[in-house]
């Protein structure tokens, strides 16, 4: 794919996410007096807003961090300006894709300019989703448990909404190990990669399954590394669990610079840890409509004070189109910064 291609594809899906986060917007704001919802604005506190503006950045200095931590492992001497563009590249692209289908590719196409090999890439990419999936499935955990109690009680689209995404978190996680750590589905999906190149009219078949062959064994050696450092992985996991309580203290933050009351922390968090899970099966950008409605519907006995468009938007506006904003205008400035550029002292074997 050239560069002049990616970048009309980016423009595309933007411009279609612009007009997807528009179209909500509406819809949310649909009905309101919008006098009243800037007044409520107007009266946010800042030291607050600004507080859930810092607890949002968190999640990309985690993920820069989680990859640095499995690069460096890896051989490759990833500064911290490095890890933070792969974060940064790949929060942009996965929000304005559908099902988050661009980040990844976006993030191994960074890599592979500064010299990391793919195989490689893929298997920090896995690592660190990985260690993020499994945090968030603790704290699904103890909202699947207030939800038992009556202690969260959504209506019943969203309870099935969030039992499903449940479900599918465990799947995920499920695929995303037995891909790292599989040797027997490792080898079937070599197997099925040869089938192909045999099948279709390829030149240099032989060639082609060397370099399967080379990046399966890279991915092993790697996936190996990981298996025999158990410390490192704890560090990775523990920086995971830190980047989901953060960006899930979000509507808490929200709820403090609004002058609302009307409910603790730890409701507040349940809370936004079943709207993270009615969002799992939906393929919509940045999770854009599902999120709203979602939060609406959970959170409308929490904002009394203030009209709750204007907590579902400020909301928002913190815990995604801050980042989104931000991981572009970083992306831009990284991608061109010498501090963030290639990695030129490999180590041997880069394993």
């Amino acid at each position: 794919m050239s560069e002049n291609l990616s970048v009309q594809k980016t423009i595309r899906y933007g411009g279609g996410f612009l007009v997807f986060a528009a179209a909500v917007s509406f819809l949310v704001l649909k009905g309101t007096d919008m006098r009243i919802v800037w007044e409520a604005l107007s009266k946010a506190s800042l030291a607050f807003l600004a507080a859930g503006i810092l607890l949002a950045e968190v999640f990309h200095l985690a993920e820069g961090m989680n990859l640095r931590i499995l690069l460096r492992a890896f051989g490759y001497p990833v500064t911290f300006w490095q890890g933070m563009k792969y974060a940064y590249i790949g929060f942009f692209f996965s929000s304005i894709t559908p099902s988050s289908t661009g980040g990844q590719p976006a993030q191994l196409y960074a890599m592979k300019k500064d010299g990391i090999e793919i195989a490689h890439g893929t298997l920090a990419l896995i690592g660190e989703l990985a260690s993020f999936q499994i945090a968030v499935f603790f704290m699904e955990l103890m909202a699947i448990a207030a939800l038992i109690r009556g202690k969260v009680t959504p209506s019943a689209e969203l309870l099935v909404l969030a039992e499903l995404g449940f479900l599918l978190n465990i799947l995920f996680i499920t695929g995303l190990l037995s891909v790292m750590f599989s040797r027997r589905l490792k080898k079937k999906i070599l197997g099925f990669l040869y089938g192909g190149i045999d099948r279709f009219p390829v030149k240099n078949k032989d060639k082609w399954k060397e370099r399967l062959d080379g990046a399966f064994h890279d991915f092993q050696t790697c996936a190996d590394l990981i298996r025999q450092k158990p410390r490192m992985m704890g560090r990775v996991f523990l920086v995971s669990v830190c980047q989901v309580v953060c960006w899930f203290s979000i509507p808490y933050m929200v709820c403090l610079a609004m002058g609302e009351n009307a409910a603790r922390y730890p409701q507040m968090f349940l809370l936004q840890t079943v709207l993270f899970m009615t969002t799992a099966l939906l393929p919509f950008p940045g999770a854009a409509g599902i999120s709203e409605y979602a939060f609406m519907k959970l959170f409308s006995g929490v904002f009394v004070k203030n009209p709750l468009a204007a907590a579902t938007l400020v909301n928002r506006g913190i815990s995604f189109y801050s980042l989104l904003i931000i991981s572009a205008l970083m992306m831009v400035f990284l991608w061109n910064y010498k501090g963030a550029g290639k990695c030129r002292n490999l180590s041997d074997g880069n394993s």
